[in-house]
């Protein structure tokens, strides 16, 4: 399966509320896991930075379809 084929099936088939759902479903542990190995000794800080962005992209993102339905 060549790479335009899989784009062509998730532009057909995922919606933006099912993306922003995704990403909010993986932005949350995510951000809670950087919060931890922030204060544990680990490299903490790229993880909260990578899950809060995906977390705040989708809670964006939501709430702008939120605005758009009637």
């Amino acid at each position: 399966m060549d790479g335009r084929s899989i784009m062509a099936w998730a532009r057909r088939n995922i919606t933006e509320r099912c993306l922003a759902v995704a990403m909010v479903v993986v932005g949350t542990p995510t951000t809670l896991a950087g919060v931890a190995m922030y204060f544990l000794p680990g490299p903490g800080f790229p993880f909260l930075v990578i899950g809060l962005s995906l977390l705040i992209t989708g809670l964006a993102m939501l709430g702008a379809a939120a605005r758009k339905s009637p």
